[in-house]
């Protein structure tokens, strides 16, 4: 007899291709999308948190199909903003059908996610929950692409960036279920705060595996931050100018890498941040009913900080 979380994952996949099916060219592109996977660690953590409060089966399924819904939408739009030609080994979507055609991809996928939460207990609450969740998590992306991004930054404004880029994008799926469940404000407020700082440790984690890339970019990194915050006068002058060319004509990967290279300390300083946030949802989290949930994650991202940058990338 298959367990309740056997059967939602089952359910999941049934919802999301019910949830974005589309006739012709949208339809299409959007199925070539989610075909290619992924690791669904969102969806994951909404099964588990659902089990975890001891949610029917169909809804924490249709919580976990609507934020894995949310987070292929930012994959696709992201793949966009960045000009990503490949995405887990093949052609993004942008690459493969147009970028016209993937805004619409990422707007699909978005509809799905509010469609199934308008069918769920709780119904408005939910989508207020996930409308207010994704408006700070794009407000945190548009960031990225002020002129002001590097000239202004320092470690506060990297962390608050971060909250609102990954870790509302990672409380979703507590949050959701908390709300499901009935969870008290006290208490689904400690969850939240724990789903966004484990949001900023896996951030922490992917920008010390992605320096490289993001420096060729210019993109949002914390180990940048984390030189221009502490970093003399002379080494922040030369950090900004390279950030303002790879922003504006992009710069070289030998050049990318010799840089990260320099940043080192700055990228374990980085790490042990992160290890430091972890720690401290461990220890806030240990008599939580969701403590035994998100010391899974803990644990798993704990052992992705503790492998070589170099292989980071493909833990996640």
């Amino acid at each position: 007899m298959l367990s309740p979380r056997s059967l939602a994952v089952d359910r999941v996949a049934f919802l999301i291709e019910e949830a974005t099916r589309a006739a012709g060219f949208l339809g299409a592109a959007t199925a070539y999308h989610l075909a290619n996977g992924g690791g669904a660690w969102r969806m994951g953590l909404a099964l588990d948190c659902g089990v975890a409060l001891a949610l029917p089966w169909q809804d924490a399924a249709a919580l976990a199909a609507s934020c894995e819904l949310v987070h292929q939408a930012s994959v696709v739009h992201d793949d966009v903003q960045d000009g990503e030609a490949v995405r887990r080994g093949r052609p993004s979507v942008a690459a493969r059908y147009g970028v016209p055609a993937a805004i619409c991809v990422g707007d699909q996928l978005l509809t799905g996610a509010f469609a199934l939460l308008a069918d769920l207990p709780c119904a408005s609450g939910l989508v207020r929950l996930f409308a207010a969740g994704i408006s700070e998590m794009v407000a945190g992306q548009a960031e990225e692409f002020a002129p002001t991004l590097w000239p202004g930054m320092t470690l506060d404004r990297y962390r608050f960036l971060a909250g609102g880029k990954a870790g509302a994008a990672v409380a979703l799926p507590i949050e959701g279920a908390a709300l499901l469940s009935g969870m008290s404000g006290c208490d689904m407020a400690q969850a939240s705060q724990a789903g966004r700082a484990l949001g900023m440790a896996y951030q922490a984690s992917d920008d010390a595996a992605d320096l490289a890339a993001d420096l060729r970019r210019g993109a949002l990194n914390g180990a940048v931050a984390h030189a221009l915050d502490a970093g003399s006068s002379d080494r922040r002058e030369w950090l900004l100018a390279l950030l303002a060319r790879a922003r504006r004509e992009g710069v070289s990967e030998v050049e990318a890498a010799d840089c990260a290279a320099r940043l080192a300390p700055q990228v374990e300083r980085l790490t042990a941040w992160a290890r430091m946030l972890l720690g401290g949802i461990a220890r806030d989290m240990a008599s939580h009913r969701l403590g035994p949930v998100l010391a899974g994650s803990v644990s798993k991202l704990k052992s992705r900080l503790d492998m070589p940058v170099s292989e980071r990338s493909h833990a996640a």
